[in-house]
């Protein structure tokens, strides 16, 4: 019988404890559990950044994967913690959007509130779900235990979607999506949007769209890898040469 493997997404960092936690309690619960770490520092409180990676990553998964995502600004509040079961995987974490983009998109069979007093560890102290709330729920379906167990029926309140670009004459408003590490900037522009397109213009200075970052001389546009549009500085970083963080507007000129 294959595992459910458990991929943990967090902005907890490496040099915190947090994520080791979390993984001691999944353990502790199911002690054959597999754990990947798919994202061990994301950005710190961006929903919509942690949203966009989870996106971009669940479908290169095996099937009944269990992604674990606590990026979680709101934790002690109202906010529903949730599990989902999709038509392929199952996603656990907070009711904040940051699932929203993955489980709508692969479709969403049930959601459940993670209510029950057998799963929910008895020290919840309400600022450390992680492990508190999402990892005990997340061992318990990597034992294959059924959805239900968790919790009551609920309905996904937060419904954080990408953008479409503004799209007016030659001229593109396009969204941020997200930032890497190397400072390449996600742009919710896809193939469709820039068809016969070569170059771009921001500000009056003209580039090129290219195949790859190696061919990039200075600033230039490239087809990721999440299938929309970065602008990306070869050996460089883009976001801090034009001053742009995940959800600003910038104003492109196609030619």
């Amino acid at each position: 019988m294959r595992k459910r493997i458990i991929a943990l997404l967090t902005d907890f960092g490496v040099e915190e404890h947090y994520n080791g936690v979390m993984k001691g309690v999944i353990l502790k619960i199911n002690s054959e559990a597999s754990i990947i770490d798919l994202v061990g520092s994301a950005r710190s409180f961006s929903v919509k950044d942690a949203a966009f990676q989870l996106w971009a990553s669940y479908k290169y998964f095996p099937e009944e994967t269990i992604f674990l995502i606590v990026v979680d600004p709101g934790v002690g509040t109202r906010r529903q913690p949730v599990a989902v079961k999709t038509k392929n995987y199952f996603f656990i974490g907070p009711d904040n959007g940051v699932l929203y983009p993955a489980v709508s998109e692969d479709g969403i069979k049930k959601v459940v509130k993670i209510t029950s007093e057998k799963i929910i560890l008895k020290n919840r102290n309400g600022t450390f779900d992680g492990r508190d709330v999402f990892a005990p729920a997340a061992a318990y379906l990597s034992l294959k235990k059924p959805i239900e167990g968790l919790g009551e029926h609920t309905c996904l309140t937060e419904k954080y979607e990408f953008a479409e670009p503004e799209i007016k004459g030659n001229i593109i408003n396009a969204t941020v999506l997200h930032v890497d590490k190397f400072g390449d900037v996600v742009l919710n522009i896809r193939k469709e949007h820039l068809r016969g397109i070569k170059k771009f213009s921001i500000e009056g200075k003209t580039f090129e769209i290219k195949q790859t970052f190696s061919e990039c001389d200075g600033l230039c546009m490239v087809y990721g890898s999440s299938s929309f549009y970065e602008l990306a500085l070869n050996q460089g970083n883009a976001a801090e040469m034009l001053g742009l963080k995940t959800g600003d507007m910038i104003e492109i000129e196609v030619m």
